[in-house]
């Protein structure tokens, strides 16, 4: 597992190690949207801090064999931000899952149809 935390120089270095602790805390909750052989090579989160006017900006980057994730929040805690982000992110995951999941149910059908026969089908015999 890849993590990149981008911190502006207007956060104190306080407020960095405790945001990078709760940031991999809230991460581990990750593992069970990947398949295991999936999460830690091919995933890589990108956190980005801002500090204006009393706000925080967190922009949250995650890539993995489902696709490109991406969240923001502009929140008065840090901490407020990331539960908002990591909620956000959750969302877009199960979506994404739960896509690709009707997707192939669908082409499944589709196949099964292709390959079955009408009950109310009658055959023809041959002449011969």
């Amino acid at each position: 597992m890849n993590i990149n935390f981008y911190f502006h120089s207007n956060v104190e270095e306080k407020e960095k190690r405790k945001t990078e602790k709760y940031v991999i805390k809230k991460i581990s909750a990750f593992e069970k949207f990947f398949a295991k052989d999936e999460f830690p090579p091919k995933s890589n989160f990108e956190f980005e801090f801002l500090v204006r006017k009393k706000h925080f900006r967190i922009e949250f980057q995650l890539e993995s064999g489902l696709g490109k994730f991406i969240a923001k929040s502009v929140k008065k805690s840090i901490f407020e931000g990331v539960d908002e982000v990591v909620e956000d992110l959750k969302i877009q995951i199960k979506k994404q899952k739960d896509r690709l999941i009707t997707l192939k149910k669908r082409g499944g059908a589709s196949v099964k149809k292709k390959f079955t026969v009408h009950h109310l089908a009658r055959f023809r015999k041959s002449k011969n």
